[in-house]
């Protein structure tokens, strides 16, 4: 049907953001989740991988188009500019609702900016990029104070950011293609891309929930109680992450 979506952010990033989404409705929450304070453990490390996603990410856009020219130079800029828009408007929205602007909020816009433009990259004009990453930004924030109201407990934000910002950079790359178009070509595409989202969404949804389920009633998949007081790197790895710990 012609739907657009340049390097996956439908069939990556939706998929991946509501399959994590129905696997932790179906698992529950972490242990004392969402009384006790769950931060990240070491934000430096938190920076070091945004700043590898962000690199990364040019050879994951610009690597679609399959060849050296002037398509993949084109989602190399709107890479680096929807992410740069997403952190940037990321820590101004934040610097408004909470006061001040954090680490993990910049490294949240960046990686909003970059799955939202994932699947726009090939089509969309750097302005184009620099918006859908700023409407992402905006969105995938609101999406993630939701989560803190309905209380599931999606650690890493996957639906927040991976499932809501997919959504986003497919819905409205239309907006912001390269070339004339007139409005009746614009609601048609818009046709087509919703569509595909909701193929995507309900794919993703009824495929996890079967493979969860299976496994769950077979292996198991949740940890006990006991592993996650202990720690899930001593409970299956016999080992701890930070050396630094007062074992005695």
């Amino acid at each position: 049907m012609g739907a657009i979506d340049f390097a996956g952010g439908t069939v990556v990033h939706i998929s991946a953001g509501v399959s994590g989404l129905v696997a932790v409705l179906y698992f529950g929450s972490r242990r004392g989740h969402p009384k006790t304070a769950m931060p990240p453990s070491n934000l430096v490390m938190t920076m070091i991988g945004a700043g590898l996603l962000w690199v990364g990410w040019f050879g994951f856009n610009a690597g679609s188009s399959v060849n050296s020219g002037l398509d993949t130079a084109q989602a190399l800029t709107a890479t680096q500019a929807a992410a740069a828009s997403g952190a940037l408007i990321w820590m101004f929205i934040e610097g408004i609702h909470q006061g001040k602007a954090t680490a993990l909020g910049f490294a949240s816009g960046i990686l909003a900016g970059l799955v939202a433009v994932t699947p726009a990259a090939g089509v969309v004009t750097p302005a184009g990029a620099l918006a859908l990453g700023a409407i992402a930004a905006s969105i995938c924030y609101f999406g993630i104070i939701m989560k803190g109201k309905l209380g599931y407990d999606d650690s890493l934000d996957a639906f927040g950011v991976h499932g809501v910002g997919g959504i986003v950079g497919a819905i409205f790359l239309v907006f912001f293609m390269r070339g004339d178009h007139s409005s009746s070509e614009i609601f048609s595409q818009l046709g087509i891309q919703a569509l595909a989202v909701g193929i995507a969404i309900v794919y993703a949804a009824v495929g996890t929930f079967i493979l969860v389920f299976i496994l769950d009633k077979t292996i198991g998949l949740r940890s006990t109680d006991k592993e996650e007081m202990s720690g899930l790197d001593s409970s299956y790895h016999g080992e701890h992450g930070y050396g630094m710990l007062n074992l005695g």
